[in-house]
């Protein structure tokens, strides 16, 4: 035998004896009652504090009613069932309560209907909460979804077949420079955004009577169809005309719509930073082979330089008027100018494998040697101020090329200004004291440093850390602001078609390599230059903290 159903009830009567009777119906109808029986509004408002299963109330009480009933339960905002009954009221009253409400009327001469309407309108009950529950739910993944969507790097595009742009995401705002709030990007179509090629070829070839938009919704439509899951590499268009690289790929949303209602989601990856690393990596490939060209066109020369040198040597040896022996003279410190060069190129292209104890002035020396050419013929005045420097661990031919590049850009700038014209070298031994002195100057990030590859005093205690300060001073008329922020950026050069823009953004990743940072200061005017200022710790600091990673500019 089955158990009786809990059920609580709140009865809107003012009968005491009639509330038996409902209480006996519920009872035979399969349920457990637990009445609470009210006659007034107060105490309609404060029974509906507490939960109930369904409220049970007669038309009309003497101080309250089942209309009155009806409409507090409404202000509570409550879904319970609500059941009118009745010894006599008309049909029309009984209508006008269900258009008001109520779920149900029950005569009180028929309380054998009040079981099963219990029952039904339960169920219906539970049907509605379920509902709601879910819709609460789809509503609470479809703002997850939305959310996620608008966040995500990847530009997302909604297109129907006729190439019309029904919906983009935050990522395609940034990507494309979009703009929901602009009521000019309320209607966009696909051509306004995606140019029409792929791999060199019209991505949708021209068809006469066709709108180029839907050529484009129905050939992606189709390839996607094709291989789903597949993406292609094509040229996309931000709003203010710049072309952009882009990963395409798509999906089709409601396939099994008929055509007029089939939406494309359309995905776009920024190809631009993998364009660029692309380009540099050939770029600096380029270079290499450039590098590697010239030293071997230096070797090659000195061997015949060398048998120049031996001719040059016995017509010396032999009897010669005074002009002509003066002639011989000039010709061989031309030629040992020549074979000089030569050595000092194979020496900057050969690349060491191992770093080794480096002196600073011999390589400035052996940079300046490559330049006295240009030097000479744009009247430089060279100071330099770099004697009895101590030794920094390097790989030279490294430290050599970021010398060249910073001594050739200030004999670049210098030779489009007026005269004066100054470079000055200059190094200088530097040591950071203690372990704060050097956080302090933000050469060292907390823990960057351990406290085991600093020098000691004689006490033991961390005593700083021995560096070359190596200036590289110009009296070229300094650099603009928008030159300075991009200084360091690939690509960027101010040389036009001579200039690679590769120079600085390599030797930043040398010093780096090497434990040392730069730092620049500039000054716009006809008498004014630009300071790179540059830090190399020592050969035995290095030895020592060459895996605490790198430290940061100097203050």
């Amino acid at each position: 035998m089955q158990a009786p159903r809990p059920l609580r009830v709140l009865l809107v009567e003012d009968n005491e004896d009639d509330a038996m009777l409902l209480k006996r119906h519920l009872s035979k109808a399969g349920f457990a009652p637990e009445m609470h029986r009210v006659e007034t509004s107060e105490k309609m408002l404060a029974a509906l504090a507490q939960p109930w299963d369904c409220v049970l109330a007669d038309y009309t009480l003497p101080l309250f009613s089942a209309p009155e009933a009806l409409a507090m339960l409404k202000m509570t905002d409550q879904d319970i069932p609500f059941i009118m009954m009745s010894g006599a009221i008309s049909e029309a009253t009984a209508v006008a309560a269900m258009r008001a409400g109520a779920h149900d009327y029950v005569s009180k001469q028929n309380l054998t209907r009040l079981g099963p309407a219990i029952e039904r309108e339960l169920a219906e009950a539970a049907s509605r909460q379920h509902k709601r529950v879910t819709e609460r739910a789809l509503r609470s993944s479809e703002e997850r979804f939305h959310r996620l969507v608008e966040a995500s790097p990847l530009a997302l595009l909604i297109a129907d077949l006729d190439g019309r742009i029904t919906y983009y995401n935050g990522g395609s705002e940034r990507l494309l420079g979009l703009s929901r709030s602009n009521p000019d990007h309320e209607v966009l179509l696909l051509d306004r955004v995606l140019e029409c090629q792929h791999n060199g070829d019209t991505f949708s070839p021209a068809t006469e009577g066709v709108s180029p938009n839907r050529q484009v919704a129905e050939t992606l439509y189709a390839r996607v169809s094709k291989e789903p899951g597949v993406t292609w590499e094509m040229q996309c268009s931000h709003l203010d005309g710049t072309p952009l690289p882009v990963l395409l790929g798509g999906a089709i949303l409601n396939q099994e719509e008929t055509a007029d209602k089939v939406q494309l989601a359309i995905f776009l990856i920024d190809l631009t930073k993998q364009k660029r690393s692309e380009e540099l990596l050939r770029r600096t490939e380029k270079l290499a082979a450039a590098g590697r060209l010239a030293a071997s066109i230096a070797h090659e020369i000195n061997n015949p330089l060398e048998a120049i040198t031996n001719c040059l040597y016995l017509l010396e040896q032999s009897t010669l008027e005074s002009q002509q022996r003066t002639f011989l003279q000039m010709a061989r410190q031309e030629l040992d100018r020549v074979t000089h060069i030569t050595t000092q190129t194979l020496r900057f292209y050969r690349q060491s494998s191992r770093p080794a104890k480096t002196d600073i002035g011999d390589l400035i020396d052996s940079v300046l040697t490559l330049y006295e050419g240009r030097i000479r013929d744009h009247s430089i005045q060279v100071n330099r101020d770099y004697r009895d420097v101590p030794s920094i661990l390097a790989l030279d031919g490294e430290i050599r090329q970021v010398l060249a590049n910073f001594i050739g850009n200030a004999v670049d700038a210098m030779s489009v200004c007026e005269e004066p014209r100054v470079l000055t070298l200059r190094a200088r031994p530097r040591r950071l004291r203690g372990i704060k002195a050097i956080r302090d100057a933000q050469l060292a990030p907390p823990g960057a440093l351990p406290e085991a590859s600093l020098p000691r005093n004689g006490n033991g205690v961390p005593d700083g850390l021995d560096g070359v300060v190596l200036l590289v001073s110009d009296s070229g008329g300094g650099m603009n602001a928008e030159t300075l922020r991009r200084l360091y950026e690939p690509f960027f050069s101010t040389k036009g078609i001579t200039g690679t823009g590769l120079g600085l953004w390599v030797s930043q990743e040398i010093i780096a390599k090497h434990h040392g940072r730069v730092q620049v200061r500039t000054r716009q005017g006809p008498t004014s230059g630009t300071v790179f200022r540059l830090f190399f710790p020592l050969a035995a600091a290095m030895d020592e903290s060459a895996n605490s990673g790198n430290l940061p500019t100097l203050s």
